[in-house]
């Protein structure tokens, strides 16, 4: 869902200013970016559960990450994969039960402990099972068939316990942590799932390839691990009782505060810049290693690529928390954001365009070595890694904002609507993004052949699909790109992010000055409908799965 910062961001003269205590803030001017002092070493403790506790949710998305490489590996059809990909909808889905996590609970376990132990278990059980049948599905059985349903089946409801784990975790570390140093909960949360994932995806290409270990034993060792660490939290980590003013009536009235939180004008707004402000790096989320990988990037390479900036994804959230502790969370998002736009178009330009495809291809047939590509590699690391600072800058900023307005009485629950919204942002953009790259291709059929007939292949269609007869290639013909859509997206995702700054940034700057009485509900009045278009959004995108599973 990053990279150090103090060297590529720009920042004006600042003061060591005494606040009349013997706490001191470095503050700096006109950021209003604070660092908190040392009241944070009181929360080391829980700092390092909640790194733990997010590590462990990052593990699952690593492994789901590492599946369609695994499919396509074995010859899987993009349908499959396609298919595959159903599994990450939990988390775009959780707020339809957060109310019930967040309002729902044993006292004598704990109210975020109550639901966070069992679906904790529960993973590491699933994990444990997918060890046992994961060769038999990815089609190591006696007929040799993948069997992508019951794998999607089982990987969705990981997800779905994943959810119900990170809403629980969510809301407990905004009581967890002292009211000052909530703001590094965005840390927990960053450097936890990237080590998380790290260990997952990363590390399990490196150990399958190599040899030294079974994609099952891996995921057998990470079920235990999690068996093991959810029963050491449940038994020595004590949490405190809800304080009064945070009991909440029960679920209906948790429904009836989000919707009511839906309605006020700050998370109104806020819902628009987070459904919008990801397209300006859309084509850099979510396409370019793809297509660089299509024109012959060995997968492996990506991989390395991706555990050399693991380091720089730890250190950079810790680096910035100082920043998003204090007042003004979103100011290092609004300092991120253009080169963050910037970085992604050069990624995608020249990059991709510039992509050594000779080499690529001798180094298949081993008349190129890696220290042929080892320019190319070396700017691709520097380009991807400075615009991975300015990502996780930008992903820090966001959550340290949430944990600032979020009502602790229902933390979960907000927690979850506006990390709902973030993710449906993420997912609108990719689909967009992502179809936009297909339908904008235009495609030519040619014979390849002087003698021929141009008129009779120019009539013959080329697919979009790749799982689907091609009456072009059934006619002897080739179909030729006349239109690359990758680049008619990577400059509309440009175009479009430079007028969402201009647009949006004065509401981005308003958002974090407004009151915190702004972000509480207030009244018993509310409306469903804004609450209605983010389910129907929610729904909209997971009808195109549903109907693919059903008619299978």
């Amino acid at each position: 869902m990053n990279a150090c910062c103090c060297t590529l961001l720009s920042f004006n003269s600042w003061v060591w200013e005494s606040c009349g205590s013997s706490t001191n803030y470095l503050i700096f001017y006109p950021t209003r970016m604070q660092v908190l002092g040392d009241t944070v070493k009181d929360d080391y403790p829980n700092i390092a559960l909640l790194t733990l506790l997010y590590t462990l949710q990052g593990i699952p998305m690593g492994f789901s990450a590492a599946v369609p490489l695994i499919l396509k590996e074995r010859e899987a059809s993009f349908s499959d994969i396609a298919l595959f990909s159903a599994s990450y909808l939990p988390f775009s889905a959780k707020l339809f039960w957060a109310p019930m996590v967040d309002s729902m609970y044993l006292p004598s376990i704990g109210r975020r402990k109550t639901w966070m132990v069992p679906a904790q278990l529960a993973i590491g059980m699933t994990l444990m099972f997918i060890a046992y049948k994961l060769p038999e599905w990815l089609g190591e059985g006696k007929d040799h068939v993948i069997q992508i349903v019951p794998l999607t089946l089982v990987f969705f409801f990981l997800y779905l316990l994943c959810a119900t784990q990170d809403i629980a975790v969510d809301g407990w570390a905004l009581t967890m942590l002292r009211k000052e140093n909530v703001g590094y909960a965005s840390t927990c949360n960053t450097i936890g799932q990237t080590v998380g994932y790290f260990e997952a995806f990363v590390l399990i290409i490196a150990l399958v390839e190599t040899g030294y270990v079974s994609f099952s034993a891996f995921t057998m060792f990470h079920g235990a691990v999690f068996i093991f660490v959810t029963l050491g939290v449940w038994m020595f980590k004590h949490e405190s009782p809800p304080r009064p003013e945070e009991e909440i009536e029960g679920v209906s009235t948790v429904y009836k505060q989000m919707a009511q939180i839906s309605q006020l004008t700050c998370v109104k707004e806020l819902i628009i810049v987070l459904l919008t402000w990801k397209f300006s790096a859309g084509i850099a989320d979510n396409v370019t290693v793809l297509k660089i990988q299509e024109i012959g990037m060995p997968k492996e390479h990506a991989a390395t690529l991706s555990l050399l900036q693991t380091p720089v994804q730890i250190v950079i959230p810790m680096v910035v928390a100082k920043y998003t502790g204090g007042p003004y969370p979103l100011e290092l998002a609004v300092k991120s954001y253009i080169p963050r736009t910037v970085l992604a178009a050069i990624a995608g330009l020249g990059l991709v365009y510039y992509a050594p495809a000779a080499l690529f291809a001798a180094l298949q047939t081993g008349e190129a070595t890696l220290w042929d590509l080892l320019p190319y590699y070396t700017v691709l690391f520097l380009v991807t890694t400075a615009y991975s600072v300015f990502a996780a800058n930008m992903f820090v900023s966001q959550m340290a904002f949430f944990a600032k307005v979020s009502d602790p009485a229902i933390g979960g629950t907000y927690m979850t609507l506006l990390n709902t919204v973030a993710n449906l942002g993420s997912l609108l953009t990719k689909q967009v993004v992502t179809y936009g790259v297909d339908y904008t291709t235009v495609k030519s059929c040619t014979s390849g052949s002087a003698t021929a007939q141009a008129d009779a292949f120019a009539s013959l269609t080329c697919p979009i699909a790749h799982d689907v007869e091609n009456p072009c290639e059934l006619g002897g013909g080739t179909c030729v790109t006349t239109i690359d859509g990758y680049y008619v997206m990577t400059y509309a995702c440009l175009g479009l992010g430079i007028l969402w700054w201009w647009q949006f940034r004065p509401l981005l700057e308003s958002l974090q000055t407004r009151p915190v009485e702004g972000w509480r509900v207030s009244g018993s009045s509310y409306s469903v409908i804004p609450l209605g278009i983010l389910f129907l959004i929610v729904f909209g995108m997971m009808v195109p799965t549903i109907n693919r599973v059903l008619h299978m």
